[in-house]
């Protein structure tokens, strides 16, 4: 556990690294403060078991009365209560303070920490997120930070506060009194001890199965919010319902466990601490020969003490049981998090950069790729040229590599051979950004969130850094004119969740002028028209075809009517290029590409 700590603290930001410094003397003054309050009590408690040490002129207490010019040794006590309870007042303000301070920090750290992975991930390329799932990294962004905030971080601190605490305390009874400052310490660590090793595999165990089942549950809310037309269609929701009620009774039990564990040994302690008193007692009467005078000062200070430090030994025994308990979370997160450090600092707006538009070609030279873990290549040396200001289509049945090719194309995925050029210039790392910020893409499934029409056009804009001239050229050119026309509010209108309320056509339309917002000159459209109807997809193409010839345009299809007006359409089959030419050519002379046209 100590490594897996040392782990954490060293993936910490150096900036949060040295709030803990000045938060850890902020602690070392609490303790002092706490130490300086039972001084003060038990000192008010010896006078009042022997006031005549006021009168006798010996001592510090005598010298005090003299000094103050109090006017009797009653007038006196009083000053020293109103001291020690003034010490008391100020100490539990000292603690809450750091308390406060404490849990403000360690909350503000969980809040960093997603921030930070939040900002890796949308940073991670294409092939990572194509090797995870989102409900996950959603899961990881807020639930397991969360968790680890709340179970590690945040008890960390307080772990750290009370052993300062317990150690300060103990130095100073220890100065009192030796022998029952080591027996005192012995009984409560080696109880604490035994009862920790006695519970700690059952809360390593527990907080795997918690992080297993808090990870099923955020892919069931993720399939059955994603999948909802379809469960209500076909009235399937009691599995999904099912399921989600089982994982979270299993959190919920693993988490009442750990709590259990942690909080259960509280009143064997109580029972342990107030017999222990008692046995004092009754070893300073027999000490004393039970004059209450003589021990009520060392029983004031040993009751002080255990009055401090019962609790602070509760808390390190429940801390360290939260933090064994929740270890999971950090292994789920360890490797995000080491990651992260390198992730790009955050910025309210990326830098504008002047899009690389086409003049000549785009060109693929012999490109081959195979995905992680793959049997198969995905693309196996193809080679193709799509002349600028042309339009293109790719064709292929369902796994012949016409996605993987569009990706290549887009920049979201490196080959592992070959070379993709621009006007013969090879695309490598520094005009990635240029291109990339000359393509307008259009996908089959087109994301909608649940802002504007305007604000979904202008996806990933701030709403104040949003271009208005641009936004109703886009809507212009993408024939949304009728639609916006006939909204209450126009472009402000909300289109819902996923654009709930949108029709297809309309849906891909926006994904359209999304595209031409950014001025692109390069059009790529990924099966955009196979989920439309054949009237709705004749009309989406008759838009797309008003830009043959005054920008480049891609079209990746699986129905072939869609790239019958197409200058040249590849032919994919297993990841290779198998043919080339125009519509009626292919469709004389490949059989394969006659029974996919239907024709």
């Amino acid at each position: 556990m100590i490594a897996d700590l040392r782990a954490l603290y060293r993936l910490l930001e150096p900036r949060q690294r040295r709030r803990l410094l000045w938060l850890q003397c902020l602690i070392v003054l609490m303790a002092l403060g706490e130490i300086v309050s039972v001084v003060a009590v038990a000192q008010f408690m010896a006078l009042i078991g022997n006031p005549g040490r006021l009168t006798s002129g010996e001592g510090r207490m005598a010298w005090l009365y003299q000094l103050s010019g109090s006017a009797s040794p009653e007038a006196f006590l009083l000053l020293m209560g109103g001291g020690a309870l003034a010490a008391l007042v100020l100490a539990g303000a000292c603690s809450g303070y750091t308390t406060w301070r404490l849990s403000l920090y360690g909350a503000q750290i969980g809040a960093e920490l997603s921030s930070r992975l939040y900002r890796d991930f949308l940073h991670r390329p294409w092939l990572f997120h194509v090797r995870h799932s989102s409900s996950r990294l959603m899961h990881k962004t807020s639930q397991e930070v969360q968790r680890l905030t709340q179970r590690i971080v945040i008890p960390c601190l307080q772990l750290n506060a009370r052993l300062v605490l317990v150690v300060f305390m103990t130095t100073m009874v220890f100065l009192y009194n030796p022998w029952v400052a080591l027996t005192g310490l012995a009984i409560f660590v080696g109880a604490y001890l035994l009862l920790y090793r006695t519970v700690r595999k059952a809360l390593t165990a527990t907080g795997k199965r918690v992080s297993r089942h808090q990870a099923e549950r955020y892919q069931l809310m993720s399939e059955g919010f994603g999948g909802i037309r379809e469960l209500l269609l076909w009235h399937r929701q009691g599995p999904y319902v099912q399921r989600f009620e089982a994982a979270s009774h299993k959190v919920a039990r693993g988490q009442g466990v750990c709590q259990g564990l942690g909080e259960a040994p509280r009143y064997a302690i109580e029972l342990l601490a107030f017999g222990s008193v008692i046995l004092l007692v009754l070893y300073l009467l027999g000490r004393h020969d039970g004059e209450a005078s003589h021990i009520l000062p060392a029983l004031s200070v040993y009751a002080l003490a255990g009055f401090k430090m019962l609790p602070a030994f509760q808390r390190i025994y429940v801390n360290v049981a939260h933090i064994r308990g929740n270890l999971a979370a950090f292994e789920v997160l360890r490797e995000d998090l080491a990651a992260s450090r390198d992730a790009p600092p955050p910025v309210s707006e990326e830098p504008s950069v002047r899009p690389l538009v086409p003049a000549v070609a785009i060109e693929l030279e012999e490109v081959s790729f195979r995905y992680p873990r793959a049997a198969e290549a995905a693309l196996s040396g193809v080679s193709l040229r799509i002349p600028a200001n042309h339009m293109v289509g790719l064709v292929g049945a369902s796994g012949s590599g016409k996605s993987t090719l569009v990706d290549i194309l887009l920049g979201l995925l490196t080959p592992d051979a070959g070379r993709v050029t621009i006007d013969g210039v090879p695309l490598d790392a520094a005009r990635l950004r240029r291109w990339q910020e000359g393509i307008g893409f259009v996908p089959q499934q087109i994301f909608l969130t649940e802002g504007s029409i305007r604000e979904n056009v202008a996806f990933g804009m701030a709403r104040d850094a949003i271009d208005e001239a641009r936004v109703l050229e886009a809507v212009r050119m993408a024939q949304l004119d009728e639609l916006v026309a006939s909204l209450p509010d126009g472009l402000d209108s909300h289109v819902g969740e996923r654009g709930v309320q949108l029709s297809g056509g309309q849906r891909q339309r926006i994904g359209i002028a999304r595209a031409l917002y950014r001025r692109a000159g390069v059009l790529v459209f990924d099966e955009a028209t196979s989920a439309l109807d054949g009237v709705t997809e004749r009309q989406v193409m008759a838009d797309i075809q008003r830009f043959a010839g005054q920008m480049t345009v891609v079209l990746i299809a699986h129905r072939l009517g869609t790239v019958r007006h197409c200058d040249t359409i590849y032919m994919l089959d297993h990841g290779r290029l198998v043919d080339a030419g125009d519509f009626d050519g292919l469709a004389s002379r490949n059989a394969t590409f006659r029974l996919m046209a239907d024709l």
